[in-house]
């Protein structure tokens, strides 16, 4: 293990001046050379960038270009309100949304996303590298797509272990302290690829799986990771403890606070993964490693709203094959639509996947050639890890039941909830 440390910075701790004041003097108080520092875009950046894909698609120009306006008007405020828009930053800066407006229409859908979305990623890290400069400093920017190297699929691409380990240790020779982004890559030719949504928690660890890292802390809006969402969940825990196995459960059903592949790369390692708050950066905080127990012990609840339930079967209301099935699954996959949640019966199957205006539609059509679809809008999915009766009682007043699977230690459940009052 070397004395490498990671740090990484989600949106919410960039998204506006005072966020990214505040990040500079987390890094100066709490980072130590050597050190790198993974950051995310700033605050809903990414959501804007994904609307500005949409629009495109959907044809309106002008709503596209006036989202991309916003965007740039945005970053410029930023670096002009922290004393930033000089030297080389402004030309850095305009490069890059120049590239997004160049990018060719006629390309992949996959391919275009990666393309646009990636954008936040590297606006985001060259303020806050400005910034770490200006705060006195030695720091120095680091293109995440020279290091990390992934196969061809788009949207969700899959980590070239080997030839990443070999680029971050080139690109990263000498101690120092390093700005970088998150979910960020690039495959083959060079083409830019993504690690999947929310995915700059996974670079970080791959980061620090490449690097040999002492630790990784991700610093967060929250105390650390939660027993479930406070805006949704009454008599939230903090977790002072997890296990890497339970982590990895928590992450892969959605554990918003965790990227799913997050905590593989550094159990592979034995890295200890810091979730803290970065209002608080002194106060106890999550600790995530080889341990034999979860503390305290209590039930972990992940929420998913917009849902949407496609119901699948065969036009003959013959039985569903597992070549009928692994069809299904590859429109989705070729379409980068993630399924949530599934539950197969004789003659249909019922997936549960987030609402998107754009694969969702084209997912439908396609299934729409060989199969019969339904489709149920507007559910929410609850995932309860070591669920007891008093949770499954509050989950069944919430609304109606559309789907119920228990799976070991993990209840899911679909819901149409009540309507408010």
């Amino acid at each position: 293990m070397s004395a490498w440390s990671v740090f990484k910075f989600g949106g919410a701790s960039v998204k506006d001046i005072p966020a990214l004041r505040n990040a500079v003097q987390v890094v100066r108080r709490h980072g130590r050379s050597p050190l790198i520092v993974v950051v995310s875009a700033m605050g809903k950046t990414t959501n804007a960038l994904e609307a500005y894909l949409q629009q495109r698609e959907l044809g309106d120009l002008s709503a596209a270009e006036a989202i991309l306006s916003e965007l740039q008007s945005f970053h410029i405020d930023m670096a002009q309100g922290l004393g930033l828009w000089d030297g080389a930053l402004p030309a850095q800066i305009s490069a890059e949304w120049a590239r997004v407006a160049s990018i060719d229409p006629s390309m992949p859908y996959g391919r275009r996303y990666d393309a646009i979305v990636s954008a936040g990623e590297v606006v985001s890290s060259l303020i806050l590298h400005a910034a770490l400069c200006a705060g006195g400093l030695d720091a120095h920017w680091a293109d995440a797509r020279q290091m990390i190297k992934t196969n061809a699929d788009h949207r969700r691409a899959v980590v070239d272990w080997e030839a990443t380990e070999k680029g971050v240790q080139t690109i990263l020779p000498h101690p120092g302290i390093y700005v970088t982004q998150g979910f960020i890559a690039s495959g083959p030719e060079n083409r830019i690829t993504t690690l999947g949504r929310e995915g700059s928690d996974y670079s970080a660890a791959i980061f620090a799986y490449a690097l040999h890292a002492s630790e990784l802390t991700i610093w967060k809006d929250v105390p650390g990771v939660l027993s479930g969402d406070p805006k949704f969940f009454s008599d939230v825990l903090l977790l002072e403890q997890i296990p890497y196995s339970t982590a990895i459960e928590l992450a892969f059903y959605g554990a918003s606070v965790i990227h799913p592949k997050t905590i593989q790369p550094l159990q592979g390692r034995g890295i200890v993964l810091h979730v803290r708050s970065f209002l608080h950066p002194d106060a106890p905080a999550t600790r995530i490693g080889a341990f034999d127990a979860l503390i305290p012990e209590v039930p972990c609840w992940i929420r998913k709203a917009n849902q949407i339930m496609i119901t699948v079967g065969t036009h003959d209301l013959s039985f569903l094959s597992e070549g009928h099935l692994a069809e299904v699954y590859r429109i989705f996959s070729d379409l980068g639509l993630l399924v949530n949640l599934a539950q197969h019966a004789a003659v249909s199957s019922r997936f549960c996947v987030t609402a998107d205006r754009v694969t969702v539609p084209k997912a439908v059509s396609e299934l729409k050639a060989n199969y019969r679809v339904q489709l149920m809008e507007d559910l929410t999915l609850f995932t309860v890890h070591r669920p007891d009766e008093g949770a499954r009682t509050w989950l069944s007043n919430q609304g109606q039941i559309l789907l119920d699977q228990r799976s070991g230690v993990v209840d899911q459940v679909v819901i149409r909830l009540n309507s408010p009052g």
